[in-house]
């Protein structure tokens, strides 16, 4: 009886391998995941994984100390020139203001000409002194992307510069035209630029000091 039942169990699994020849040859051959031949498996399609997050970090130049002293001192005087060169600058606006008003709307008394031309030239010569010393400065060790306040600095600086250079020419032309018809609308475009170079100026220095 027990050998019976036995030789049933072999029957019963060679039909099973007589009926599903495919299934078992399939099964055999084919790597674990992989029963259907599908794609290869997940885990060799993952991207590498050394690749630098944050990037290549940039190289920090050396710093000389010698140079960096030098750079704060000038840049202390090109600073304490500035200030002075705004008082200057706006005193000059101020009495040119009373000077054009007294020559061509008053009793033309000539009081205010010649603190006019004192003050004019006194701010043009802070105004070089402290463009120089801004020139001969040493750069910072690192330098800045975009625009900001120091951007806003150096245009109006380079503004003023083209104001004042323009207020000059004029300046001498307007007083080389004395008695001329055209002298008055000359002194006019000099007050023009005078109040432009004032609000280039404070431009420029506002940017550092606000």
């Amino acid at each position: 009886m027990r050998y019976g039942h036995i030789l049933c169990s072999i029957a019963s699994v060679g039909a099973l391998a007589v009926a599903f020849p495919a299934f078992s040859a399939e099964t055999a051959e084919s790597p674990p995941g992989d029963l259907q031949g599908g794609p290869e498996s997940t885990a060799t399609k993952l991207p590498p994984l050394d690749f630098d997050l944050l990037g290549t970090a940039k190289p920090v130049p050396p710093i000389d100390d010698k140079s960096l002293r030098l750079r704060r001192t000038l840049l202390d005087w090109h600073q304490g020139i500035g200030i002075a060169m705004v008082g200057l600058q706006l005193a000059a606006t101020v009495v040119g203001q009373l000077n054009y008003d007294d020559k061509f709307g008053g009793a033309n008394t000539n009081r205010y000409a010649q603190a006019h031309s004192i003050l004019s030239y006194s701010t043009f010569a802070t105004f070089v002194a402290a463009g120089t010393l801004a020139l001969v400065t040493p750069a910072a060790p690192q330098r800045r992307d975009g625009f900001d306040r120091i951007s806003l600095h150096h245009v109006g600086m380079f503004t003023a510069a083209g104001a004042m250079a323009g207020q000059v020419v004029l300046g001498i032309w307007t007083t080389g035209r004395e008695g001329y018809q055209n002298q008055q609308s000359m002194a006019t475009a000099h007050l023009v630029l005078g109040y432009v170079t004032l609000a280039a100026v404070l431009t420029g220095v506002g940017a550092l000091v606000f």
